[in-house]
């Protein structure tokens, strides 16, 4: 065996440029596993001079050699060195580095791959049968390696079966070490299911040391270039309050194709030129978006969770997330709880430089990013049901300005969507202390997609928003900055409501509604959301009552919404509000 010396040795001419006859490919192998086949080989070299090597992955329905390398179709490049490393492990080149860290396992209960090997997987897109070979190159891309059949590329071709892929159990919630013992997975079926969606982290986020654990391959919709690694856990919360749940865990950060680290996609994606693409200009793709739709919704069929109880919550980047994310699928969530999310993104992740004012596309090549990430459009836009939005910000953070919640209430109530917001004096540490005043009143299992309810809007105790930052001079230079006395220093929208008995018929409509916070009679507007039966259709007239002596006729707007305007409330006793229609 060469040790790492000699191949830097035998590596290196006076010009710095590797010798192909010196850098060898070998025990290439490819397997085919659930709609991706997986190729494997052993590195050109170990240890630090393996760093200086990228691998290129061709595929051909005939033999590959030297000779006919460029008849055949260049499936991946780019590939590292020590490729092979789980991920999670692989983020920075040390990792990669330290035979401690584990290595992945490509069929589900198997040995992990050795050291040193690489790991390319490909998603297949028709069936057939294939032939690969790996090409070691230069960090350009340039080859370094020559085809060797038998060596560096397949004899023998892998049948490829287009499939769903599935992702390979590395963990068992039950035989780990590390398990906590209300973590564990009963089998139970129906429970509701919770996503997490982590906070910005430097090491790239966790999926969580403990629960069923879980590596997959994502499709080439899914990144900048096909296979690349991602890891999810689903556990099970059997104790306390709220009650018992599964719960969805996954990092959202990718490995740089440099190499060097990780980049946090904020729950979104990033801009950049796929590797499979045929524009040139960079545009913004929701990568992160589609993988994490697709593995909550895998973990919803495996697990058997309630499709009609699934709820998403995240602090900072996670509320990032479940702002952009969650909020977007009403088809998926039923409620969702960002804590100090921004609701205008300013931020841009990507793999490409671009000056800070230029306009990137959305991968459609004709939506501008901001506006696509722009929350206050979207729900303005957006008039049918979302997911309930509870939601908290302290006044003064830097990272969410107090000005874009504000925006925010406006759109959802205009809307009339349901929500809640709270806030408090503080910043983005302090501001997320609110949120158990939006829980306390709005806990998720007062929701589900199959379950009518009233949403509130232009409580009379709401509390004074204020108008937001204003610019001014700050030792010379512009800041937004918030008026000492503009609007109150905490409080809250929506805050203090509850209800129960809700009926949702063809042509009736009826709440009790009761609210803990009011000290005189209050009013409040109120309309039916996420209707299973009650589907006015716009125009449609309908007579209401109230048991604290209201009544009145409204007509269905846009939509078929229907909102009835300044209902009362008095302290300590409940209001049923009926709605029926006229015949």
């Amino acid at each position: 065996m060469r040790t790492t010396s000699c191949l830097i040795g035998v590596m290196v001419l006076c010009s710095g440029v590797a010798r192909a006859a010196d850098v060898k490919v070998t025990d290439v192998k490819a397997a085919h596993r659930n709609g991706q086949t997986s190729v494997t080989w052993k590195d050109a070299a170990e240890g630090e001079a393996g760093q200086n090597f990228r691998y290129s992955i061709y595929r051909s329905d005939q033999p590959i050699t030297q000779a006919t390398l460029g008849d055949a179709e260049l499936v991946l490049r780019g590939v590292f060195n020590n490729s092979a490393k789980l991920f999670g492990h692989a983020f920075w080149p040390k990792d990669r580095l330290d035979p401690k860290k584990p290595t992945c396992i490509i069929v589900e209960g198997g040995k992990p791959l050795p050291a040193w090997s690489g790991l390319a997987v490909r998603t297949v897109e028709k069936d057939g049968r294939s032939y690969y070979a790996v090409v070691a190159t230069d960090l350009k891309g340039a080859a370094l390696s020559k085809v060797v059949p038998g060596e560096s590329a397949t004899t023998e071709p892998v049948a490829e079966k287009v499939a769903p892929i599935q992702p390979i159990k590395l963990y068992d919630s039950n035989k780990r070490k590390t398990y906590v013992r209300q973590t564990r997975i009963s089998g139970k079926k129906g429970l509701p299911l919770s996503v997490q969606l982590h906070a910005s982290s430097g090491r790239g986020g966790t999926a969580s040391g403990w629960g069923d654990y879980y590596l997959y391959f994502s499709r080439r919709e899914w990144g900048y270039r096909d296979g690349l690694p991602g890891v999810f856990s689903v556990q099970e919360r059997s104790h306390g309050k709220p009650e018992q749940r599964l719960i969805f865990d996954s990092r959202e950060a990718i490995v740089r194709p440099s190499g060097v680290r990780a980049m946090e996609t904020y729950w979104f994606g990033y801009v950049c030129v796929p590797q499979w693409a045929e524009h040139k200009e960079p545009r913004a793709y929701p990568f992160t978006e589609r993988r994490t739709l697709w593995m909550i919704r895998w973990t919803i069929e495996k697990y058997g969770a309630d499709p009609e109880r699934v709820y998403c919550g995240g602090g900072s980047m996670g509320a990032w997330g479940t702002s952009t994310f969650a909020l977007r699928h009403p088809e998926l969530f039923a409620a969702v709880y960002p804590n100090r999310p921004r609701t205008r993104q300013r931020g841009r992740p990507g793999l490409v430089r671009i000056p800070r004012n230029q306009k990137v596309m959305m991968d459609d090549g004709q939506t501008d990013y901001y506006e696509r990430m722009n929350m206050v459009k979207f729900v303005s836009e957006h008039h049918a049901d979302l997911p309930f939005l509870g939601w908290c910000c302290g006044r003064h953070d830097g990272f969410a300005s107090f000005k874009e919640q504000i925006d925010m209430v406006k759109a959802l109530t205009k809307g009339h969507h349901g929500f809640a917001f709270a806030w408090n004096d503080g910043n983005h540490s302090s501001g997320g202390r609110p949120m158990r005043e939006v829980t306390k009143y709005y806990p998720w299992t007062k929701f589900a997609r199959n379950k009518s309810y009233p949403a509130f809007g232009n409580s009379s105790i709401d509390g004074d928003l204020g108008t937001g930052e204003v610019e001014k001079l700050v030792n010379g230079r512009k800041r937004r900055v918030l008026e000492k006395d503009n609007g109150d220093l905490e409080g809250g929208i929506n805050l203090g409501f509850d209800w129960k008995d809700v009926v949702d018929e063809a042509d009736r409509w009826a709440a009790t509604i009761s609210n803990a916070l009011n000290k005189d009679v209050m009013t409040v507007d109120v309309t039916p959301r996420r209707c299973q039966k009650f589907k006015p259709g716009p125009g449609d007239k309908f007579k209401w009552t109230n048991s604290a002596g209201g009544t009145g006729e409204v007509a269905a707007g846009r939509g078929g919404l229907v909102t009835i305007e300044k209902v009362s409330i008095k302290p300590g006793e409940p209001t049923t509000l009926v709605v029926e229609r006229v015949k």
